[in-house]
């Protein structure tokens, strides 16, 4: 980043940002934060285009490497935006239940695990139990809180366990907003008409339907699915990834929610259907809900049916989205002088809550190689390389929830099991995770882990996560890992190791407070509509 007050007269002066919502406002302030007022940051957003509120649920790094760079504590911004904590994925009924069984279920918490001599605690359970205890509430302390329904914070907002975040997306735009433009963001509301290109193939302006030309050095694509810069006036080809994941629609709705008799759940569910999954994500006051689907096998009517069906609401009487979303990225998320971000860059269902965090990523990785009005290759080149591996590993990520499954009771889970697409990367982890080997690098310590933000963008789905969900599926290792087998003094101290999580288990579910407990008092409920 720019930190001299001697600037080259090559230096980007103004930055315009099209398209508002979480995308184009998180942007904006960050922007603004990082370069201050060096950089004139303009923002326009049309008055009326209506926002995708999938992206309702975060992962951990959200406060790391957004709000603390704002410098905005995470009690403070809560408040403004219907903040809830999450601290897992609940997955329900995503795999054939074994005789009897009815609803199963397994958790996909967050936070970096424990390891020994360089093994990480999962492989130490799976040589130990050979599965018959679930990696989640052998390997973690957060499954039995959730149960509970326990905060992951104590009563001072201290935080005990690591925990992501559920909000209503609009509130944590019109907060950023209001942030932004108090600290110099220009805001403008209008119409994109037309985008002018130079004779270099860089856009010069954009026209306006009330009659402007806006100009500026840098310009920045939010404009969400429609990508209008990026797709439309550069002409950057979108890769399409359907084969690889099947869905591509959702409807989605906000369901009132009784708090009171019910408590807030500090998780997301997903919960697997005929021709897809439904989303869970709890607030006070109500949860957001949507049933994302292949329409290969299902209609939109017969979606809108099922989800309402599902939460017992009546169909007529419900506010559905209709979503029709496309999976995939650009080719390359920044051409010439346009970078594209949010969902004018690249979209995966929201399954593991990927839409804001390639958000962060993206503005992270545009601060950190922040061209000049010369629009250096290296940097354009090495940002397109950090957002292409950031996707293309969420990717892998989410499709392995998919691949394994042992569902085979609608043509929408065989198809999952027998007709997806696999890039080399999944096949490679899919085959180190059976071998009993590490599927990603691993941190030499949680220290070495923090210790860079790059870290939060690369490899961000550790052995934990993958463990979670190919064992939560009924998917397990071939063999142990080589280590475990030569070295059956490490193997006992693990044993200590988890007898130790158990007891924190136990000391954390007599000491955190109810998760509505805790956010009531954050809230002071009577302020919320």
């Amino acid at each position: 980043m720019q930190t001299t007050t001697s600037r080259s007269p090559q230096a980007i002066e103004n930055v315009l940002i099209v398209g508002g919502g979480t995308a184009g406002w998180m942007t904006a302030t960050y922007l603004n934060k990082a370069f201050g007022p060096q950089v004139k940051v303009t923002l326009m957003e049309s008055p009326s285009v209506p926002r995708i509120g999938v992206g309702e649920a975060t992962v951990p790094n959200l406060q790391r490497t957004f709000w603390d760079f704002l410098g905005i504590p995470e009690r403070e911004w809560m408040k403004e935006v219907n903040g809830a904590f999450k601290t897992a994925v609940r997955f329900v009924n995503w795999r054939k239940p074994k005789s009897g069984e009815g609803v199963n279920h397994f958790y996909h918490p967050f936070g970096i695990l424990p390891n020994l001599e360089g093994v990480l605690l999962p492989h130490y359970w799976y040589h130990l139990t050979r599965g018959t205890d679930p990696v989640d509430y052998s390997c973690f302390r957060e499954p039995p809180l959730m149960d509970a329904k326990k905060a992951p914070v104590y009563r001072d907002g201290t935080s005990a366990v690591p925990h992501a975040w559920h909000f209503d997306a609009h509130l944590v735009a019109k907060f950023l907003s209001n942030w932004g433009k108090e600290r110099g963001v220009v805001h403008i509301l209008d119409y994109l008409e037309n985008a002018t290109l130079d004779e270099q193939g860089n856009i010069a302006s954009i026209q306006t339907r009330n009659g402007l030309t806006l100009e500026a050095d840098l310009f920045i694509d939010c404009t969400g699915f429609r990508g209008l810069l990026i797709n439309k006036a550069l002409n950057e080809p979108f890769i399409d990834m359907n084969d690889h994941l099947l869905c591509d629609s959702a409807v989605a709705a906000a369901i009132p929610s009784n708090d009171e008799r019910d408590d807030i759940e500090p998780f997301t569910s997903a919960f697997a259907q005929e021709a897809g999954w439904i989303w869970k994500i709890p607030m006070m006051g109500r949860f957001g809900s949507g049933y994302v689907y292949c329409s290969q096998f299902l209609s939109e009517d017969e979606a809108a049916t099922n989800f309402c069906k599902f939460w017992n609401v009546d169909e007529s009487k419900t506010n559905l989205n209709r979503i029709r979303f496309r999976t995939g990225r650009n080719r390359r998320a920044w051409v010439k002088n346009c970078v594209s971000i949010g969902l004018s860059s690249c979209f995966l269902e929201p399954l593991e809550s990927t839409g804001i965090y390639f958000i962060t990523g993206a503005i992270y990785q545009l601060a950190k190689y922040f061209p000049s009005k010369q629009m250096e290759p290296a940097l354009r080149d090495k940002f397109n390389e950090e957002i292409e591996y950031m996707y293309d590993d969420c990717r892998d990520f989410i499709q392995a929830h998919y691949l394994i499954t042992t569902r085979d009771d609608s043509p929408f889970w065989l198809a999952n099991k027998h007709e997806l697409t696999m890039s080399d990367s999944i096949k490679n982890k899919l085959e180190l995770y059976k071998a009993g080997l590490p599927v990603s690098p691993l941190p030499s310590s949680e220290k070495d882990y923090y210790a860079s933000l790059d870290n939060e963008f690369h490899n961000f789905w550790t052995d934990g996560s993958y463990y979670c969900i190919l064992s939560g599926l009924g998917c397990f290792p071939e063999q142990s890992h080589p280590y475990l087998r030569d070295h059956p003094e490490t193997v006992r101290e693990s044993v200590e190791v988890f007898t130790k999580i158990k007891e924190q288990q136990q000391e954390l579910l007599e000491e955190l407070p109810s998760n509505y407990e805790y956010l009531r008092q954050l809230h002071k409920v009577d302020h919320l509509v």
